[in-house]
This record gives structure tokens, C-alpha cells and sequence, in this order.
């Protein structure tokens, strides 16, 4: 131990054996690799692994003046290579949970998952979906039992959503192609994107052994309806009525289908507004209906529509005695429209094709008949005969409800002579002529309305107890008014 440099065998020198400051002349730098002291240089040994993990020992000598200048060339040599190595470990590691994860994924699949029965109960449940009313999503309940029955027809081996490919989706796209309008096409198409996504993006959290089948994943990996491309729709809107097609279809109704039209006729309301129409929107004194559209309502920026009430339309409200004026106008209209809307919209049709006027255009074989004519019509006919009558485009907005609320508003209280007069200019589709501004203006005629009794003192209120007494009257019976009438003013 006396002499510290000893020779190899070889005549190669053996390392450094003394101790500086308490170490060995081997130093380790930073666990990266070993310096052996050399004479004046220093011996760097370090390891490295290879493309198959296979651990070399590399060395090199460095010339360096002392131990923090050999470490830093040491470091310097192998920092790279460190930074290789740990790349290395990292990716054997994620090799490794690549494996289980997918062992896992296999897992998951082998459980059961989302049934296209139950797709739509899980639609609805989550709080994901895009917010719809309840006519809307009705409509959606049938596309999906569609699809259903579809599959049922063409591919009974499906029981799963996931199952369902993106062949699948452009095969009953193409049937769709084939039998529905371009705009019942799109809507199923849109609709079904929209479902995949949302039951997709609620599957976080959800377990594969829930006890509830609609709890369950729908383990959806793409959404097969995504590249399908929407047609190009050529919009058809329903045609409004002439003045001679509406005399023929009130001259031919009673009870509440007739208050029904004349809702239609003298407020340009929609099926659902004027079917589930209450009272206490009705203002007979006042001579307005103030009313939230269903279509808006359920929206934050859902506005009211105040419409003046049309001489002929406040007769035929009037009808209904004042201590009876609660819950729904049309009472029986309204349990048969909340039941099923179709009910209603069936009975409206069949009215007016006994009228002699036609409702449909037939498609070809195969294809839905596009809607001509129906309750809607009533619309376009108000604000058709409204502008025909001259009242300004924004009056008519305000009444049917296209102007935002302040315009609402504003042109209601600034401007209700003209709204009102606009209304009255409407022609009495029930025979009677056009009714005078002054008439529907009138106070004190708005009072006897609303008191449920008309009685005369002037020109202006015996014109209105004429118009309700006409229109309390048959149809027979208005035929041979009208005729008499015609008879004597010609």
C-alpha cells in the first residue's frame, strides 16, 4: 500500500488509488458515468443501450485540470446519450401500457353495450343534447323507429349502435333519397350526426355493467352519418287562399272548427297557437290577443305578439258567454292537438279537400305528395290580404310576430289605430263584406263585446250586431243572407 502507482499486467498503468479530499481517484459524476484518474488525464467510462436494449460500456480519455472540469466533459459526452436512454425506458414503458390499454379496450368490447332500441332513451336522458321541445322531439322518437324498423327489414344481425357502419348510414340514407323530400332527408341526416355525437361524447363515466341498458357505454368509435352529404332543398311553402276559397271553407263548418279558421284567418297565428289558444291571452275589452308563439317559447328571447281582434272574430268570441271564458277557447280543439296533433291537422285537411280545394302535389310513385293548402295557408293568406289592403310590411311583422319584441312594442303602442285598422281592413270571409276601421276600434264596441252583449245606438254598433247576428247564423242560412244582400246592394 506503500507505492500508489503500480503497473498492470502488460505494462499498462493501473489506475489512481489515492484519496483527494476523502475519495477514490474512481469518481462517479452524477450517477451518469465513472472518472478514473489517469496521470494528467482522465478516464470517462459510461454505458450505453442499444436498438434491442442491450447495455455497452463506452470510455474515453479527456484531458482535464481537475475533477469538476472532467466531470463537465464526461457530461458532456454523455448527456445526449442520456437523454436517448430515458427516451428508450419511456417508450418500453408506454409499449407496455399500449398493451394493457389495449387489452382493456378489448375488454370493454366484449361487454354489452348501447342497443339501437334503447338509443334514444339515452338521447334524451343526456344532458348533453341540444335542447328541443317536445314536438320537436317527438319528430326525433320517429326517426329513430324508423331507423329500426329499417334495420329490422335490412339488417336484423344488428342489435347493437356501434354495429351500425358507415355502409350501413348511406344505404338508408339512399332509401331516404328515394321516398322523402330533400328537407325530411336532411332532417333525419343532421339529427342522426347529432345523436351519435352526443351518446359519443357521454360515454365518459358510464358502466358497462349497469344494470339499466340505457346507462350503458354506446362504445361508439366513428360517427358512420358524418360524410353523408345533405341535399340541396328546394323550399315549398303552402300557397295562400283566395277570398272566394275562403268564403267556401267557413260557409261550410260549425262549432269550434269554425272559430279555429276565423282564429287563422283574422290573426295569422300557427295551428298549435291558435288550437291551444287560452282566454286569458284574450282581451276583449281592450281588442287584442297577446300571445308567446309555441315556436319561440321555450327560447330565453321567446317574444309576445299582441293582435288586434277583427270585428267578425270578436263576434264570434263573444259568442261564448263571459262566465265560460276560461281554460282553453277551443276546449275539445285543444285535448285533441295535445293528445295528437295530427288529429286536429287530419280533420283541418279533410275540410278543406270537401271544399273542392286541393291540398297536395303528388311526387311520383314512391315519394311523400308535397302540402299545398293547410292551416298554415291561413297565414300566408292574412299577411297576404294584409299588404293587398296596404297596411306598411312592419305593421304586418309586428301582428304575426317576425319583428323582435321592442319593435313589437313600439309600433303596438305608438301605432294602434293603424294596426287596428290594418286588421280590419281584412275582408268578412263569412259574407258580410269589408268591416269598417271604425268598427274595430270603436271602445264602446270593444265593451260590448267583452260584456257579451251588443246593443245598438249607433251606425258603427248595428253594423257589429248585423256581423254577429250573420255569423251566428247557419250556413244555409248565410248563403241566403248574402244572396239577399248582394241582391239589393248591386
Amino acid at each position: 500500500m506503500g507505492n500508489s502507482n503500480k503497473k498492470r499486467k502488460g505494462g499498462r498503468r493501473e489506475g489512481v488509488k489515492g484519496r483527494a479530499n476523502g475519495a477514490n481517484g474512481r469518481r462517479r459524476a452524477n450517477n451518469t458515468g465513472t472518472l478514473e484518474k489517469r496521470g494528467d488525464k482522465w478516464l470517462a467510462r459510461w454505458y450505453v443501450y442499444d436498438a434491442q436494449g442491450k447495455r455497452i460500456r463506452k470510455s474515453q480519455v479527456v484531458d482535464a485540470g481537475g475533477i469538476d472540469e472532467a466531470r463537465e466533459k464526461l457530461r458532456e459526452l454523455t448527456e445526449g446519450n442520456a437523454l436517448i436512454t430515458r427516451e428508450k425506458e419511456i417508450r418500453r414503458n408506454l409499449d407496455a401500457l399500449d398493451g394493457v390499454a389495449a387489452e382493456r379496450r378489448n375488454w370493454e368490447n366484449s361487454q354489452p353495450a348501447l342497443t339501437v332500441a334503447d338509443a334514444f332513451d339515452a338521447y334524451t336522458k343526456s344532458g348533453l343534447r341540444p335542447d328541443s321541445g317536445e314536438r320537436t322531439l317527438a319528430d326525433y322518437e320517429g326517426y329513430c323507429r324508423n331507423l329500426t324498423e329499417w334495420l329490422a327489414k335490412n339488417r336484423p344481425d344488428i342489435r347493437e349502435l356501434r354495429e351500425i357502419t358507415q355502409g350501413d348510414a348511406e344505404a338508408y340514407a339512399a332509401d331516404l333519397r328515394a321516398t322523402r323530400s330533400a328537407g325530411t332527408y336532411n332532417k333525419r341526416i343532421v339529427f342522426f350526426r347529432c345523436l351519435w355525437r352526443t351518446l359519443a361524447d357521454a360515454d365518459a363515466g358510464k358502466d358497462s355493467s349497469a344494470r339499466n341498458p340505457i346507462d350503458r357505454p354506446a362504445r361508439l368509435s366513428c360517427n358512420p352519418w358524418q360524410k353523408i352529404q345533405k341535399r340541396e332543398a328546394t323550399p315549398h311553402s303552402r300557397r295562400e287562399l283566395t277570398v272566394e276559397e275562403l268564403g267556401r271553407v267557413v260557409s261550410g263548418i260549425e262549432g269550434e272548427t269554425r272559430l279555429l279558421f276565423a282564429l287563422g284567418i283574422y290573426t295569422g297565428l300557427r295551428l298549435g297557437d291558435c288550437a291551444l289558444l287560452e282566454w286569458g291571452a284574450v282581451d276583449l275589452l281592450r281588442g287584442r290577443i297577446t300571445v308567446v308563439p309555441h315556436k319561440t317559447a321555450r327560447h330565453a328571447h321567446g317574444k309576445p305578439v299582441i293582435i288586434p281582434i277583427h270585428a267578425v272574430l270578436a263576434a264570434m268570441l263573444a259568442e261564448t258567454p263571459a262566465d265560460k271564458r276560461n281554460g282553453y277557447v277551443l276546449p275539445e280543439t285543444a285535448d285533441a292537438y295535445n293528445r295528437e296533433p295530427s288529429l286536429v291537422t287530419n280533420r283541418i285537411q279533410k275540410h278543406f279537400e270537401d271544399c273542392g280545394i286541393r291540398t297536395k302535389t303528388e311526387q311520383g310513385e314512391g315519394r311523400k305528395a308535397l302540402t299545398d293548402v293547410g292551416f298554415h295557408s291561413l297565414r300566408h293568406t292574412f299577411v297576404s290580404l294584409s299588404a293587398n289592403a296596404g297596411a306598411p310590411l312592419a305593421l304586418v311583422q309586428s301582428i304575426v310576430g317576425h319583428s323582435n319584441p321592442a319593435m313589437t312594442r313600439h309600433y303596438f303602442h305608438e301605432q294602434e289605430t293603424a294596426l287596428r285598422a290594418t286588421v280590419a281592413a281584412l275582408p268578412d270571409i263569412t259574407g258580410g263584406g269589408t268591416i269598417d276601421a271604425e268598427a274595430a276600434t270603436s271602445p264602446a264596441g270593444r265593451e260590448d263585446a267583452a260584456e257579451g252583449a251588443a246593443i245598438p245606438k249607433n251606425a258603427t254598433d248595428a253594423l257589429r250586431a248585423f256581423c254577429a247576428a250573420f255569423t251566428a247564423l247557419s250556413p244555409a242560412e248565410r248563403k241566403a243572407a248574402a244572396k239577399w244582400i248582394q241582391e239589393r246592394t248591386a
